[in-house]
């Protein structure tokens, strides 16, 4: 209930916006958080742009099927993909004017550019900085991508199982830039603290699944969560040996992250060439900062 309150507001919130002399001429697009904020804000350039959030992709969808049909060529929307590329949704997302980011999420979209490189160069050890060039992505992905496999499985089958505040040292073990992840432990874990699982969300059900998605060897950046991937990175660098800061955690790499990444990294996306598109499509130049 809070949170179709919480939605309703928001579309009444934004109703009013489009009121205001301030809007008059102007578009909005809507993300999913302050974080996309901080990101986008840093990325994006145009005088008749403005952001907006709806928190949670579920609530987005929700209101932004209502609003492109009553403001039509002056809102859209910017989420993470989750597995929208590999469920083949995307087209489903953009008939309401949602586009996807290229990879799983912008945290992906970040890692998977010179942003990273730039995280490492600040933070690592002078004498380990190339060992973790190259190791430290190929190690959390090793680690994050089962887990990815295991939030995919929950979502298409509605599990119900609970990820958010999972304790990563419960089932991560860590030595230098090796990674390494007990999917026996992560799924006890898993089905322990989801009071409001299915019934069909066993760990011999949860073993086969994972085995069965594994067999689609999906693309390891569709399928692997960016907030996974932070976490791991985070206990890398919590290592004396990897960092010059201990005091580490996935926001610290995450907003690291949106700080050292660039509009012309975000200009080679395919999401930059959707809203340009689309603005272009309204008289709009979509700059980048």
């Amino acid at each position: 209930m809070r949170s179709y309150i919480d939605e309703n507001d928001k579309k009444n919130e934004i109703r009013l916006l489009f009121k205001h002399p301030l809007y008059k001429g102007k578009v909005i697009i809507v993300v999913e958080g302050m974080s996309d904020v901080r990101l986008f804000r840093g990325i994006l350039n145009g005088e008749k742009i403005r952001l907006e959030t709806i928190d949670g992709k579920g609530n987005l969808i929700s209101a932004m099927k209502d609003l492109v049909g009553e403001f039509p060529n002056r809102i859209l929307a910017v989420c993470d993909a989750d597995h929208d590329h590999l469920t083949g949704k995307a087209n489903e997302r953009a008939k309401y004017s949602i586009y996807l980011t290229d990879q799983h999420d912008a945290e992906v979209m970040m890692l998977n550019s010179p942003a990273l490189v730039s995280l490492i160069d600040e933070y690592s050890s002078p004498d380990n900085v190339g060992e973790l060039h190259c190791n430290l992505l190929e190690g959390a992905f090793g680690a994050a991508y089962p887990l990815g496999l295991l939030r995919w499985v929950n979502a298409d089958e509605a599990l119900g199982l609970k990820f958010k505040g999972l304790n990563f040292n419960q089932f991560i073990d860590v030595d230098r830039s090796s990674v390494k992840v007990d999917v026996d432990i992560l799924i006890d874990e898993l089905l322990k603290r989801s009071p409001n699982k299915s019934t069909i969300a066993t760990k011999s059900h949860l073993i086969a699944r994972l085995h069965d998605y594994q067999e689609k060897k999906s693309c390891r950046f569709q399928v692997s969560n960016g907030h996974d991937l932070t976490n791991i990175i985070s206990m890398v660098y919590r290592q004396r040996w990897a960092s010059l800061e201990l005091n580490m955690d996935h926001k610290k790499i995450e907003s690291s992250l949106r700080i050292a990444y660039r509009s012309d990294y975000f200009k080679d996306t395919k999401l930059f060439k959707c809203l340009s598109k689309y603005l272009s499509g309204i008289g709009i130049e979509l700059g980048t900062c």
